[in-house]
């Protein structure tokens, strides 16, 4: 009888749920006693309560969730059921996928706390042993494939599709939603797109990279990697799912800074690869590595990461994107108005405003562990640290722009590949195999300019005097600073000298590759005759069992200048006379304005003339 009673006052409130109060989802998950009778009391949801949550008018359970409602058994109605799912590491499951109830996870997906790992549930202990896991270290949402832990457009199409149909078709032919770019890289002796930090895709790539592994490769290997790649990369519910709001587990919306910053899942999405790669990241603070590293004024004054990078059809743009540069005369119009008329016009305004900068310091590909699996292309990147200045380059497009340089190298390689100069990631037109299984076209075609991104390298060559013999490819990681604004470097940072200095200190800890962390530096030089490494310092690591020293780091085995370059340009350009007489004047302003009682319009005048005197004083003649 309280059974019925509960189908009874459901069909009364006929709002619950999309109009869907015969559903058999919701006469179990709205039944409090039976799903405490089922051990699952945990997945009692109040009807009403997730139709205002969710906000979308008509949706029902299945809409979202797939399965049948219109069965009564646990087994019929949860066939073909999306879900969310942990991701588990242990001595069976290595970076797979496992079930909330298996794990023992089953606790409403609300925060706890307000870390980057807010979302992620611990688990039951001995249920997670019975399952052959360890530890949970990541949560994913329905729109997942749990086999590649990959966005899986026919996902999206079944359920968010339903209603958002344009949305979806956009966004799954789009370069995000595809991953185009980074799918792209397919061999790492190829000149373009070259070696890059994120490594080659593992994905539908496993026989070309075999055959350049001078080590047995096996698929498994191969999978473990694949599967981690997959866990950045979005789909819908990573940026509309809005479980952090405080608003219950079936919250949606626009996304936000948090949702970019991979929402409570911990350091995924753009924390990844902007504030633990780049070290020039928005958030910063947890974000980043080390956390010393402070959000900047932007983040303080609740600009958000849409504010200034906007989608068209579910496009994001791309790395050199003009619209997202130009956002800055929202708020800065003067500034930029005075810039584009001065000597700086082609100065990137992160060049100036972005000065310390941490992450990586160092990069290596070679023999280690990914989620459990012993592998030869493990990234051994924990080398996090600071670097006090960026280098200054000029782009493709000619614009001067801030980079980070610092050494990288892949091992166990079979194939050469030869310096060649300074280069942009270009990206020749090819045509790349898609996940058919997922709901991804059989092929597609990958191109991009050099003018379509920033981020540069320099490939040193290759070297077989490693202890094993084996071929390694050297390279110079040139990733652009962007998002870390604040106050400007100064103009002694530039012309002072006409090389460029700049000091690297790291500290590196993986419990998998050392027994305790340990420390170095080195300082970069960029000027007339290239780059070079020097004062190049580390203390003896303590290694961890089955690890060498030449796989996380081979900077210890080979020749201190190794990673050296000669024969490119790398000085910052200028009339040693004429700038130290435009420098003087300056001064000379600057002093005379401070003599003046203070006053707004002066202090807007002051921040003018640092980006165009001529301005400046054209403005404080008008005053008068």
């Amino acid at each position: 009888m309280k059974r019925l009673f509960v189908v009874v006052v459901l069909l009364a409130a006929t709002s619950a749920w999309g109009f869907d109060a015969a559903s058999q989802c919701v006469i179990c998950h709205g039944d409090k006693n039976r799903m405490k009778e089922l051990g699952a009391e945990a997945m009692y949801l109040d009807p009403a309560q997730v139709d205002r949550e969710v906000g979308m008018e008509g949706a029902t359970c299945v809409d979202c969730h797939l399965g049948d409602g219109s069965q009564a058994t646990k087994e019929g109605s949860h066939k073909g059921m999306l879900r969310p799912f942990v991701v588990a590491v242990g001595p069976k499951v290595k970076g797979e996928a496992l079930f909330r109830e298996a794990a023992g996870a089953l606790q409403p997906l609300n925060p706890r706390g307000t870390g980057m790992d807010r979302m992620i549930p611990k688990g039951d202990p001995e249920k997670l042993k019975a399952a052959g896991a360890k530890a949970i270290i990541g949560i994913e949402w329905h729109d997942r494939d749990p086999e590649t832990m990959a966005y899986a457009p026919k996902i999206a199409e079944q359920t968010c599709g339903r209603c958002h149909q344009k949305e979806v078709k956009d966004y799954n032919s789009s370069d995000k939603g595809l991953l185009k770019h980074q799918r792209a890289f397919r061999s790492w002796s190829e000149r373009l797109p070259g070696p890059q930090n994120c490594g080659m895709w593992f994905g539908q790539n496993y026989e070309n990279l075999r055959v350049q592994t001078s080590v047995p490769y096996t698929l498994a290997q191969n999978a473990a990697s694949d599967r981690s790649c997959n866990l950045c990369h979005p789909g819908c519910n990573d940026c509309h799912y809005r479980p952090f709001a405080g608003k219950g587990s079936h919250s949606f919306g626009p996304p936000d800074t948090a949702s970019c910053y991979g929402g409570g899942r911990a350091s995924v999405c753009h924390a990844g690869p902007m504030d633990r790669r780049r070290g020039a990241g928005y958030m910063r603070g947890e974000y980043a590595f080390p956390s010393t590293l402070q959000p900047g004024p932007h983040v303080k004054a609740g600009v958000q990461c849409l504010d200034c990078h906007k989608p068209v059809d579910h496009n994001f743009g791309h790395l050199a994107a003009d619209d997202a540069r130009s956002s800055c005369a929202k708020c800065h119009a003067d500034i930029v108005k005075a810039v584009k008329s001065s000597a700086h016009s082609n100065v990137d305004c992160a060049a100036c405003h972005v000065t310390v900068i941490g992450a990586y310091q160092y990069t290596f590909w070679g023999n280690g562990n990914v989620a459990g699996v012993e592998t030869p292309y493990a990234k051994h990147k924990e080398y996090y640290g600071t670097r006090d200045l960026p280098t200054l380059i000029r782009d493709a497009g000619g614009r001067w722009i801030g980079v980070k340089p610092y050494p990288m190298a892949v091992l166990n390689q079979t194939t050469d590949l030869g310096p060649t100069g300074l280069l942009f990631r270009s990206i020749p037109t090819r045509t790349i195999a898609g996940n058919v299984r997922i709901g991804e076209p059989p092929a597609f075609e990958v191109s991009r300019a050099a003018t379509d991104v920033n981020d540069a390298f320099i490939v040193v060559g290759t070297r077989d005097d490693l202890p094993t013999g084996n071929k390694a490819i050297l390279w110079v990681q040139m990733d652009k600073m962007s998002h870390a604004l604040g106050k400007p470097r100064g103009c002694s940072t530039c012309h002072d000298s006409h090389a460029q200095v700049g000091k690297s200190e790291w500290s590196y800890f993986e419990g998998k590759d050392v027994t305790k962390p340990f420390k170095g530096s080195y300082t970069v030089t960029a000027d007339k005759d290239g780059i070079r490494f020097s004062d190049v310092t580390w203390e003896a690591p303590s290694l961890a069992q089955g690890r060498k020293l030449q796989d996380l780091a081979p900077f210890a085995v080979l020749p201190k200048n190794a990673w050296d370059v000669k024969g490119i340009d790398l000085s910052i350009p200028f009339n040693d006379k004429k700038t130290k007489k435009e420098r003087s004047n300056l001064d000379t302003f600057l002093a005379e304005l401070d003599k003046r009682p203070p006053a707004e319009d002066l202090r807007k005048i002051k921040v003018i003339a640092y980006h165009n005197l001529k301005m400046a004083k054209e403005m404080l003649e008008s005053r008068k």
